[in-house]
């Protein structure tokens, strides 16, 4: 009866895991385009820093939510260096794995003033890490005329 209730609780972990990795991308892919005369834009430092990220890792995916606290920046991309932290009580097996930083883009369709979902599925190489240590090194966007 114990095993059971196991199985049947991480199978719908991995069925949740897997749903929300398909909503993710299907609405990734309707992303909305910026105007056609939006010049994209590295933003400033002081722009990032009004960003408010709640984000963190599991079933294969970086997930959380994104405050765009400016008022004059539409969010279009976030770049973020992720460096797998691997559990010393479980380097053996994490021998395989990458140790390395890596770069990923995350394409967003944050307006000013606006919070929104932050999500992408995470390389097979290091979708077994269970943590990160992360951080933003690039947000692009484009100025808006309020």
């Amino acid at each position: 009866m114990v095993i059971h209730t196991v199985k049947r609780e991480k199978f719908f972990r991995l069925f949740t895991g897997l749903l929300l990795a398909l909503l993710i991308v299907s609405s990734n892919a309707q992303a909305v385009q910026p105007p056609p005369n939006a010049e994209l834009i590295e933003l400033p430092e002081e722009a990032i820093q009004k960003l408010k990220i709640d984000a963190g890792f599991g079933w294969g995916i970086f997930s959380g939510t994104i405050y765009n606290g400016n008022n004059q920046y539409h969010i279009t991309q976030l770049v973020v260096s992720m460096t797998p932290v691997h559990d010393h009580h479980h380097i053996h097996m994490h021998a395989n794995m990458s140790h390395d930083a890596k770069v990923h883009r995350i394409d967003l369709d944050l307006p000013p003033l606006s919070k929104g979902a932050l999500s992408m599925a995470l390389p097979d190489d290091v979708a077994g890490v269970h943590d990160f240590n992360w951080e933003i090194l690039k947000v692009t966007g484009y100025p808006v005329n309020k």
